[in-house]
């Protein structure tokens, strides 16, 4: 493994507002013979409230925030949700979806330990140590080289990222705002109506794009509709460069098969939003603000 600034360059993610293709890219990388997708493709637990960036930080948020009020009840309530709500959750696929879909809990029990045992030495250290040991399991059973979340929220906390895992690089998925909103509205997590959705869009897009600013040598930032709709070939190699791995026969396949139009709903808030004109004049608003902070935005 690298050392120093580049440790975990091995490690990538890909994230956004939500509802802008993180999942797709995952699932498009996974197929190359390098890189294998994190199991579950949303891991949690480093980015949730009171998972392992908010334990490295002492930051305590959520309803339970008043009684962790030192660092051991922090990492029990890190301990708790490890073994609970990240190990095992509904998916909304039907089904179960968590942790124990790539990881045994003996190893998980095991890694938990070691950050246990070194955690009142260096709370920073033995949080990074449970992050590469939790992707190095994942990276021995699928035998391959780089490993990729697909958490939206990424993005968002993507210089928290970085500070705890240096090297590691972001993959920030952008989409026509118009159906992001479409799509997150469905979503039990979303706004709940289109006026709302463009005040939650602008909030997390001006996050994500001034991390972005920040980061800009460890991300990169991709059109959905550029990669599946109108600079396919070309943004499928940004890509791959930015990554440094190389087109592949059954990656191409899967990439000229699977990754179509017809994959996303685009288009659809069209037949939902009352004044159009009032909504695609407000989105343009959005993008020149957003154009402000990042001229090569491709919106």
């Amino acid at each position: 493994m690298v050392e120093g600034n580049h440790l975990f360059s091995h490690v990538l993610f890909s994230g956004g507002t939500g509802r802008s293709g993180t999942t797709i890219v995952g699932r498009l990388l996974s197929r190359h013979s390098k890189v294998t997708m994190a199991k579950p493709a949303e891991i949690k637990f480093l980015t949730a409230g009171n998972g392992i960036l908010d334990l490295s930080q002492r930051r305590r948020v959520g309803k339970y925030r008043r009684l962790i009020f030192n660092n051991r009840l922090h990492l029990e309530r890190f301990k708790y949700r490890l073994f609970h709500d990240w190990w095992q959750r509904d998916s909304k696929f039907g089904g179960s979806a968590g942790l124990f879909q790539g990881i045994s809990e003996e190893q998980l029990k095991e890694i938990y330990s070691h950050l246990k045992r070194h955690f009142d030495l260096d709370i920073k250290k033995a949080s990074q140590s449970f992050m590469r040991d939790f992707i190095e399991i994942q990276l021995q059973n699928a035998r391959k080289e780089l490993w990729i979340d697909t958490t939206p929220v990424n993005i968002f906390r993507s210089r928290e990222i970085q500070e705890l895992l240096p090297g590691c690089r972001f993959i920030h998925m952008v989409r026509d705002g118009r159906d992001v909103i479409s799509s997150a509205i469905r979503e039990k997590w979303g706004p709940t109506n289109y006026e709302d959705g463009l005040l939650w869009y602008r909030r997390r897009m001006i996050r994500n794009l001034k991390n972005g600013i920040t980061l800009k040598d460890c991300t990169i930032t991709l059109s959905l509709e550029d990669l599946v709709i109108h600079n396919r070939q070309e943004s499928l190699e940004k890509l791959l460069a930015f990554l440094g791995i190389k087109e592949e026969r059954n990656f191409k396949e899967f990439f000229d098969k699977m990754m179509l139009a017809s994959s996303i709903n685009k288009g659809r808030w069209k037949s939902e939003v009352v004044d159009i004109a009032k909504f695609n004049k407000a989105y343009a608003d959005l993008v020149d603000e957003f154009r402000a902070i990042d001229s090569s935005l491709p919106l």
